[in-house]
C-alpha cells in the first residue's frame, strides 16, 4: 500500500511541513488558529448561512425578499414633482389650457422649464426664478435616481435565487474537494477502506471458490469397485458405476449460498467501486446462480459463471506487463 501511494508521501509530507513552518514561523499556532477560524466563519456566513436564509425567506415567508430601494420615497417624489410643475405652469403660463397643464404635470414634462431656465440664466435679476427652476430640476433628477434604484431592485429580486445559489457554489465545491481529499488521505495513510483493485480481486477470489465447488460436483464418477476375493464375481461389480448428480446436495448448496452471500456483501458494501449497470446485472446473475429464479443444474451454474467471466471487465485479470520468468526467483 505504501509503494502504491508513494507520491503522496514524496510530495505531501514535504509540502505540508513547509506550509506549517511558513504559517507558524511569524505568529505562532494561536494566531494561525484564529485566522483559520475567522476565514471559516466568513465563508460559512457569506456562502452558506446568508444565501440559505435569503432563499428560505423568499420561498416560505410572507415578507419575502427585503427591498433595497425605498418604493414609497419614489412615489412621494413623483407626486411632489407633479405638484411643483403644476404650480410653476399656473404662475408662468396662466393662459395655457387647463387640460394641457394637467397633461404636462402628469407626464412630468420639464421641457418648458428647461427653455425658461435657459432664457433666465442670461438675466441676473431673475435669480429667484432660476433657483426655483433649479429646484424643480433637482426634484426631477431625484425622481429619476429613485426610479433607477427601484428598477435595479426589481431586477435583483427576479434573479435573487440564482445569485444566492451561485454564492453557495464555491462552498459546495470546497466541501466536495475537502471530502475527496480526506478520503484519499485516510485511505493512503490510515488504510480506511480498500482500493478498487483489491475489491475486484476479492470478488474474483470468491467467484473462483464457487467455480471450484461446482466443478467438483459436476457429474463426478462413482466409487471404484470393491475387490473380489472369491472365484465368483458378481455381474454388478464388473463395471464401475457412475453417480450422475445434476444438482447440489444440501451441504454443497449451503456452501454455495455462503459464497453468494459473500459476493453480495462485497457488491453492496463497496458499490461505489462498481457501476450501477454492473451492480444490477451481477445481482441478477447471483440470483440465477443461487436458484432464486428457478431450479438450476450444476452445468447451468457453470455456464452462468462462464457468462459472468466473459461479460464483466472486473472479473478479468489484466496483465501487468511483467514477464512470468521475472517473477520466478533465479529465472
Amino acid at each position: 500500500r505504501l509503494r502504491r501511494n508513494w507520491y503522496l508521501i514524496a510530495f505531501g509530507l514535504p509540502s505540508g511541513a513547509w506550509m506549517v513552518y511558513s504559517l507558524l514561523r511569524t505568529h505562532g499556532g494561536i494566531d494561525l488558529m484564529k485566522m483559520v477560524y475567522g476565514k471559516c466563519r466568513n465563508i460559512y456566513r457569506e456562502h452558506i448561512k446568508d444565501p440559505m436564509t435569503s432563499i428560505y425567506r423568499e420561498l416560505f415567508t410572507e415578507t419575502g425578499r427585503i427591498n433595497v430601494a425605498d418604493h414609497k420615497a419614489r412615489i412621494d417624489a413623483i407626486e411632489s414633482l407633479k405638484r411643483m410643475i403644476r404650480t410653476w405652469l399656473d404662475e408662468y403660463f396662466p393662459n395655457m389650457p387647463e387640460k394641457e397643464k394637467i397633461s404636462r404635470a402628469e407626464a412630468m414634462d420639464i421641457s418648458l422649464i428647461e427653455t425658461k431656465f435657459e432664457e433666465s440664466i442670461k438675466n441676473i435679476f431673475e435669480m429667484n426664478s432660476i433657483v426655483r427652476m433649479g429646484l424643480i430640476e433637482m426634484q426631477f433628477i431625484k425622481k429619476e435616481m429613485l426610479s433607477a434604484m427601484v428598477s435595479m431592485d426589481e431586477l435583483m429580486g427576479s434573479n435573487e435565487m440564482n445569485m444566492q445559489v451561485a454564492a453557495m457554489t464555491p462552498a459546495l465545491f470546497l466541501l466536495m474537494t475537502l471530502r475527496r481529499f480526506f478520503q484519499v488521505l485516510f485511505y493512503a495513510l490510515f488504510k480506511f477502506g480498500k482500493s478498487k483493485e483489491e475489491i475486484h480481486a476479492q470478488f474474483r477470489q470468491t467467484m473462483l471458490d464457487i467455480e471450484r465447488l461446482l466443478l467438483m460436483r459436476d457429474s463426478p464418477p462413482g466409487p471404484p469397485p470393491s475387490l473380489s476375493w472369491g472365484s465368483k464375481r458378481d455381474s454388478h461389480h464388473d463395471a464401475p458405476t457412475k453417480n450422475i448428480s445434476q444438482t447440489l446436495s444440501a451441504e454443497d448448496l449451503g456452501m454455495l449460498l455462503l459464497h453468494i452471500h459473500e459476493c453480495r456483501s462485497i457488491l453492496w458494501q463497496s458499490r461505489r467501486r462498481f457501476r450501477s449497470v454492473e451492480i444490477r446485472n451481477v445481482a441478477e446473475d447471483l440470483a440465477e446462480l443461487s436458484g432464486e429464479r428457478g431450479p438450476v443444474s450444476v452445468s447451468q451454474q457453470l455456464m452462468i459463471i462462464s457468462r459472468m467471466s466473459r461479460t464483466y471487465p472486473f472479473l478479468k485479470v489484466v496483465s501487468s506487463g511483467i514477464p512470468f520468468e521475472n517473477l520466478i526467483p533465479g529465472g
